[in-house]
Order: C-alpha cells, then structure tokens, then sequence
C-alpha cells in the first residue's frame, strides 16, 4: 500500500472520529450534555446575533467565562474518574490536566488582556473557537471517548473546516433585524456625533 493511500486512510479515521466527537458522543452521556448544551446555545444566539460582523471586547470577555467555567468543570470530572479509579494512569491524568491548565490559561489571558483594553481579545476570543474548543476535549474530561494523538490531530487539521463551515453560513444568512436595528443605530449615532457642539465650535478637533 503506497504511502498517500495510507495518509488517506488515516484522514477519513480521524474525520469519522472527528463527526463522531461533534455529532454524537455528547449525547452518550446526559451529565456531558449539561455542560455541552449551554455551550451550544451560547454559541448560536451569540454567532447569528452579536458576532455575526465581529466580536466586541465585551463579548470576548464574556467568552472567557465560558472557558474558566469549562476547565473548572473538566477538572471536577478529572478527580471524579480518579477517585473512581476509573483513571489509573499516571500519564493520562498527568495529560488531562496539562490540557485544563492550557485551557485555564487560555482563559485567564483573555481576562488579563480584556482588562487592559488589548483588541487583540477580538480576534482570539470569539464564541466559534471557544465552542470548537470544549465540543472536542468536553468528551474526553467525561470520558466518553479516550485522549489520544489521533484525536488532538483531527481537532487541528480539521478546525479549519468547521470555521469554513460557520464562515459561510454566516455570509448566506441575511443579517436578523435584532443586528440590523443596533447597526442602523450606531449608524446613526456616528453621524450625529459629526454635529456635536463640540466638534463645531473647534472643526480641527475632528481630525486629531
């Protein structure tokens, strides 16, 4: 078997496994779905509602809730297996919790920055990554499904896809008149703000 064959068939194991961890192992267990399906309601109204044009810092911070209460959970399911004895390896536990510390990490940086007036929050924080973030490793802090290489790789190479996925639907749907009206009224706050007093008595101060 050539080696490209080989590649192929390893990239269509990982993608089922990839549709498998997305589609249906959160409904294998109800105490994941706790967790998963606030995530995914989060996600829809936020992506379709606020971040449908971009992300404000606001609603990156808010996202970062999301995570810091996500890695608190899967470090809750963590000691749960161990104390369970469901969990025997040092080296799986060991790796669970580097995972949650990155995640914790990932969090609280957005946090620190958020705080700090860095935009940079609007571009790593947004709803779509973070709900990515917990539908692939959420399955595997309530071990339904074990942590392996396979399932980090699918998580990365396939990241791509789902933002392609989201990317165009959000680019097809017509934008809902709950948006269209808070953007016609920033609009039009921009506008009249050009005829501020302010800006009349001292035009010069426009273009500082």
């Amino acid at each position: 078997m050539t080696w490209y064959i080989t590649a192929l068939l390893y990239l269509w194991k990982i993608f089922k496994e990839w549709l498998s961890t997305m589609f249906v192992l959160p409904f294998t267990n109800t105490d994941m779905l706790w967790l998963l399906v606030p995530i995914w309601i989060s996600w829809f109204f936020a992506e379709f509602f606020q971040e449908k044009i971009g992300t404000s810092m606001g609603n990156a911070l808010t996202n970062s809730v999301v995570i810091l209460w996500g890695s608190i959970d899967s470090t809750r399911q963590t000691i749960r297996l161990i104390g369970e004895g469901v969990l025997n390896g040092i080296w799986d536990a060991v790796l669970r919790f580097a995972v949650i510390t990155v995640i914790f990490l990932y969090g609280a940086l957005i946090v620190v920055l958020g705080i700090r007036g860095n935009p940079i929050i609007k571009k790593i924080a947004r709803v779509r990554e973070i709900t990515y973030l917990f539908v692939m490793f959420v399955p595997i802090f309530y071990n339904a499904l074990p942590f392996s290489f396979d399932h980090i790789v699918a998580a990365v190479i396939f990241f791509p896809l789902f933002y392609f996925i989201i990317e165009l639907v959000n680019k097809l749907m017509p934008n809902p008149k709950a948006l269209q009206e808070d953007l016609e009224k920033s609009s039009g706050n921009s506008n009249n703000s050009l005829l501020e007093p302010s800006s009349i008595e001292n035009p010069g101060m426009r273009f500082r």
